[in-house]
């Protein structure tokens, strides 16, 4: 298992070249979500973390998929739709894993 000055010096890396890198193409928002979950994956994967202690990140690198998507389609709103999958999934998420096993 890596250090946690590692792992820090991991993931600020991962964020200062993403911040370079949205800067030069000058897509902020939401570059900067998808800059902010990459760094926050990285730092978990050199602290030797499972996907499951990063859904955190997902759920960042998600909010930032939901605005590139409005986005490319343009005028598509996706908020209300986010929202009713991620209540359906809260709702009968564990009885479809359950379901299947």
């Amino acid at each position: 298992m890596a250090s946690k000055e590692r792992a820090d010096q991991v993931s600020g890396a991962i964020f200062l070249i993403g911040l370079g890198v949205i800067a030069l193409i000058n897509y902020w928002w939401p570059g900067i979500m998808f800059v902010i979950g990459a760094a926050l994956i990285a730092r978990g994967m050199v602290m030797g973390q499972q996907w499951q202690n990063i859904t955190g990140a997902l759920v960042v690198i998600g909010i930032g998929l939901i605005f590139a998507l409005e986005d490319v389609i343009g005028g598509v709103n996706f908020w209300p739709l986010a929202l009713i999958i991620l209540g359906l999934v809260l709702l009968f998420g564990k009885d479809i894993v359950n379901r299947t096993r």
